[in-house]
């Protein structure tokens, strides 16, 4: 009976130190824990914020919440080109984003963007998942973002305020273009004038005449409600340009090797439900702008289209390194 009271003591520190132990490593949890903010300029319903979404679902169960995503969507951190700016500074983590405004920072980028590049959304992903698109990959993180998978943006055709079935209808039109050299040279390659604007300007530079006309794919036409001030759409797939999901090389550089094999790997499982969810939505956006009045024509002969396009292949596939990828693009089965 005389040892139990000495005993007491002793069981008392243990348990006091364990208790110490525990918390110190629940701190050090606590510590690294990471608040990533996130970009993109699509609505929360869009095929692209539910790929982010689940992105970021990925990336909090395998960490087990020790890294946290949070998608700001619908442009609320400021347009594309100031969010490009943002993640290059590290003031924004990740973000989804079309190349084609990347194309100055990284001239690579230009390749996917070229007019009539890919055969076919299948031939597409083949060469971004593979060596040409980890090439290219490899050159943004040169300027401070880091790709981690290649979402699905569709083809982009043409839609105008008066009917467009061959190039030469385009000739003397506003076409309204994104932030890059190859799109303003492509436009005017078709005799247009290309106009740069923001993205959210469209709709009312279209109902007021300041622009003829823009192009865009399907969801995008349809969501923005375009198709109510542009009603003929041409299906000119001219363009089959992938995006990118990337983190900010800032936030990157912090990771472990294990962790950067654990959030690559959940971009790419997001793009593959991105991918799917894409697919299907190009097929409902093309059936409700029909039922919402838009006219749709069918251009099965684009060769007048591809013949236009001389001029940008001669001065943007120039250089031996791009003309060596455009080559390797069309030769990939």
């Amino acid at each position: 009976m005389t040892g139990a009271p000495m005993a007491r003591p002793w069981r008392l520190r243990a348990a006091l130190a364990a208790a110490a132990i525990a918390m110190t490593c629940f701190a050090a949890t606590v510590s690294k824990a990471q608040e990533w903010r996130g970009w993109n300029i699509h609505p929360p319903d869009y095929p692209v914020s539910r790929g982010m979404e689940r992105f970021g679902e990925l990336v909090a169960q395998r960490t087990n919440n020790r890294i946290r995503l949070k998608t700001y969507h619908s442009a609320q951190l400021g347009q594309q080109d100031e969010a490009i700016q943002q993640m290059r500074l590290g003031s924004i983590d990740f973000a989804e984003f079309n190349l084609s405004p990347l194309n100055n920072l990284a001239p690579l980028t230009q390749v996917p963007t070229l007019p009539f590049l890919f055969r076919s959304v299948e031939h597409l992903h083949t060469v971004m998942d593979g060596p040409v698109g980890d090439e290219i990959a490899k050159q943004l993180e040169g300027v401070g973002i880091v790709p981690l998978a290649w979402y699905d943006a569709g083809a982009r055709s043409m839609y105008t305020r008066r009917l467009v079935a061959k190039p030469e209808d385009l000739r003397g039109m506003k076409i309204r273009v994104q932030t890059s050299d190859l799109w303003i040279d492509l436009i005017r390659a078709l005799g247009a004038n290309p106009t740069p604007l923001p993205f959210g300007e469209v709709y009312t530079s279209l109902q007021s005449g300041v622009i003829d006309g823009a192009e865009n794919n399907w969801p995008s036409y349809e969501s923005t409600r375009h198709f109510e001030v542009a009603r003929y759409f041409a299906t000119t797939e001219h363009s089959n340009v992938p995006e990118i999901l990337a983190v900010s090389r800032t936030r990157w550089q912090r990771l472990s090797a294990a962790d950067k094999e654990l959030v690559k790997a959940a971009a790419r499982e997001s793009a593959q439900m991105q991918r799917q969810l894409w697919a299907e939505r190009e097929r409902v956006s093309r059936e409700r702008v029909i039922a919402g009045g838009a006219q749709v024509t069918e251009i099965t002969d684009k060769g007048p289209w591809q013949a236009a396009m001389a001029p940008v292949y001669a001065k943007y596939a120039a250089d031996p390194t791009v003309a060596s990828l455009v080559q390797r693009i069309r030769e990939t089965r």
